[in-house]
């Protein structure tokens, strides 16, 4: 079908673009369904590396669970590069519309939650906390019996120098860590001020675990402030990328309707002729 130059442009672009997603989809899906059905191999790999806080993350549960995201977001790259790219190659209608009407979908989907975040500040905020709270008090264990909400609150503890959602005292509510920590135990590891590589959690004074303090540890201060903190922060970077991405969305939904709408007119003109 012959296409202007104009038309031809869009057709190239579009789907060099959803290559890329679709190629950076399919490696993201590879590994991830490698790691769910076989992450002892993947675990064998991690710990020959060298980096040693790899170790942290080196737990069956941890692996499993994030492969099952990794799957969910890999596939749906996977798919939409798919749908973009063959739609352009093939210059199909029917793929085209498809993949514009999914990524409309995407952006009106991140539009509707910034609009609600910013609006319902004040409700996020509460909810963000009750979540917190949740994940705290009914996974949160010891690093002998890690899940993979242990890990990823150890990592934001570590990351952030905080400790609980308030404070230290949020963990006396935290059911799995009381029932497997040593009675004179006040905070975990993660909670202290650690020397070297933070991801070891190795605190700097070993009565911190006992007798935390504002030297030792960061136990009067929560992950929730600093959370708010951070954000505050980075709210510049964050707003930056976020209009970056909506303006790619925006830019690959025109592109597509566009070519759609030129393969109709073409398709018009071979009628005719």
């Amino acid at each position: 079908m012959a296409l202007n130059c104009g038309t031809a442009f869009a057709k190239y672009l579009l789907c060099f673009l959803n290559f890329i997603f679709f190629a950076a989809g399919g490696v993201v899906l590879a590994l991830s369904i490698w790691l769910a059905v076989d992450n002892t191999s993947f675990l064998l790999l991690t710990r020959v590396s060298e980096n040693e806080s790899l170790a942290t993350f080196n737990q069956p549960s941890v692996m499993e669970h994030g492969a099952y995201i990794l799957i969910a977001a890999g596939g749906l790259v996977f798919l939409i590069g798919f749908l973009g790219c063959c739609g352009a190659a093939m210059e199909s209608r029917a793929l085209l519309t498809m993949y514009g009407l999914m990524v409309i979908v995407i952006f009106c989907l991140e539009v509707t939650a910034g609009a609600l975040a910013a609006v319902y500040k004040a409700e996020t905020e509460e909810e963000l906390q009750n979540f917190l709270k949740h994940t705290l008090k009914k996974y949160y264990s010891t690093q002998d019996t890690a899940n993979s909400v242990t890990v990823a609150w150890n990592a934001l503890m570590a990351e952030l120098k905080c400790c609980g959602v308030n404070n230290y005292t949020d963990f006396e509510q935290a059911i799995m860590w009381q029932a497997n920590k040593s009675s004179s135990v006040l905070v975990p590891e993660a909670c202290c001020t650690l020397k070297g590589d933070p991801m070891k959690f190795i605190p700097e004074d070993d009565t911190c675990l006992g007798s935390p303090n504002r030297e030792n540890s960061y136990y009067l201060t929560g992950c929730l402030s600093r959370l708010q903190e951070e954000t505050f922060y980075y709210l510049t970077p964050m707003l930056s990328v976020a209009i970056c991405l909506g303006t790619l969305q925006l830019l690959l939904i025109t592109l597509s309707f566009y070519l759609c709408r030129a393969i109709t007119r073409a398709l018009k003109v071979a009628t005719v002729d």
